[in-house]
């Protein structure tokens, strides 16, 4: 019989927040069982460790509203037929729910119906995430959908998770008409999967500048901006390499990019490879290159790929997006304009003659300073929001935004 549930429209063990927060409830005592997707040749169900994985039929293509909005309808439908059928969650007392999408809390309902704690996990801001990706009159329609749905998930929700503080602030900004208790859990690097926080080297291990990017490849992330930055940089006499790890729906577009731009010699791709194995790889590289476009969803964004070459000591080369630069500060990254490649490749020139030492010293500054959002911390207050679910009735405790919020003014 399980006692917590994690609910997530995805693929496990791929989606690493899922994973580490599935894990966080395990020392608790009871069984945690995690519903997902199934994808190619996965078992319906398996052990991984100490989770039970359930893996439910559903696709995950990336097509227009309707798509979108017929598989999620899909995969909520048999998520709240299995928590209302299936005898093995007849006791769940906590289901933590993961977006997108939003309404995905509304397969809980069965579960919540017999007592159980609902959290719901806001991976993104949905009405940001539906006015970026689509425009003019479906876009506003699908933005003000969206922000409705987000309202009714978090009012539905016993307690909501974000995930950085610039998303905290932006729900404190709309309330819900009641109380809520929100708790902020960073996507920060799990030492299970990429060991220790790695010390910053010193020096190139080759003649050139050796850079990175892993992650799924897609419009959003500019990494077409990236092989065209390293393009230019080479063109001026930059001694600069390009590894892209990574799979998506853009890598044969990138691919025949590179090859347009005769930079084959310059950009490497290679397939993507288990979590544990990232350590190791990304280690080779000198400097991780952090190209996400600006728009209104990822203005509120902080890159897990960002955090993950933090943990290892790598120094960035980041777009110039404000919650970078709010977690980050000025001068513990080279940033460039976000879309803007000559930009890219006027960083990429500075980070290739800059000294050693200094890029040592950088790194260093950028592990420093998101040192107190480790994972370690932030898994440990998941622990204590699962602990007073499970106890019972709980005091709601506004978040740090709200109450910044409600201050008064200092004199």
């Amino acid at each position: 019989m399980f006692e917590i549930v994690h609910l997530a429209f995805t693929h496990f063990p791929a989606d690493t927040r899922v994973k580490r927060e599935a894990l966080a409830g395990v020392g608790l005592g009871g069984q945690v069982a995690v519903v997902v997707l199934r994808g190619p040749a996965q078992p319906a169900e398996e052990d991984i460790g100490a989770l039970r994985v359930i893996r439910l039929a559903g696709g995950k293509t990336r097509g227009g509203p309707l798509t979108y909005l017929s598989e999620y309808a899909a995969f909520v439908w048999r998520c709240r037929r299995l928590l209302t059928r299936d005898p093995r969650f007849r006791n769940v007392r906590i289901v933590h729910v993961h977006t997108l999408p939003d309404f995905l809390v509304w397969a809980a309902t069965p579960a919540r119906r017999r007592g159980a704690r609902v959290i719901l996990d806001l991976h993104e801001v949905f009405p940001e995430f539906t006015a970026a990706k689509y425009h003019g009159l479906l876009g506003r329609a699908a933005a003000w959908l969206a922000r409705w749905l987000e309202r009714d998930a978090r009012r539905r929700a016993d307690a909501t998770i974000t995930v950085n503080q610039p998303i905290e602030e932006l729900l404190a900004s709309r309330g819900i008409g009641r109380a809520e208790r929100v708790l902020l859990v960073h996507n920060s690097a799990d030492p299970d999967d990429f060991g220790p926080p790695r010390q910053p080297e010193t020096a190139s291990r080759s003649g050139r500048l050796e850079l990175v990017y892993h992650g799924t490849l897609t419009p959003l992330y500019g990494v077409d901006i990236a092989i065209r930055g390293v393009a230019l940089a080479a063109a001026r006499g930059a001694p600069v390499h390009f590894t892209i790890l990574g799979d998506g729906p853009e890598r044969h577009s990138l691919t025949r990019l590179a090859g347009d731009l005769r930079a084959d010699l310059l950009v490497t791709f290679e397939a993507p490879i288990p979590q544990r194995a990232l350590r190791e790889r990304l280690a080779r590289a000198d400097a991780g290159i952090v190209p996400t476009r600006l728009n209104g969803m990822t203005r509120f964004s902080l890159s897990n790929k960002l955090l993950e070459y933090v943990h290892l000591g790598i120094p960035l080369l980041a777009a110039r997006l404000p919650s970078y630069e709010r977690y980050l500060g000025e001068d513990a990254a080279w940033y460039w304009t976000p879309s803007d490649p000559e930009d890219l490749a006027q960083a990429i020139h500075r980070l290739a003659t800059a000294p050693p030492e200094q890029r040592r010293e950088v790194a260093l500054r950028a592990q420093r300073r998101l040192e107190v959002i480790a994972w370690p911390y932030e898994r440990d207050r998941l622990v204590a929001l699962y602990r007073d679910a499970l106890k019972g009735p709980w005091e709601v405790v506004p978040s740090t935004a709200a109450m910044r919020r409600a201050a008064p003014p200092s004199p």
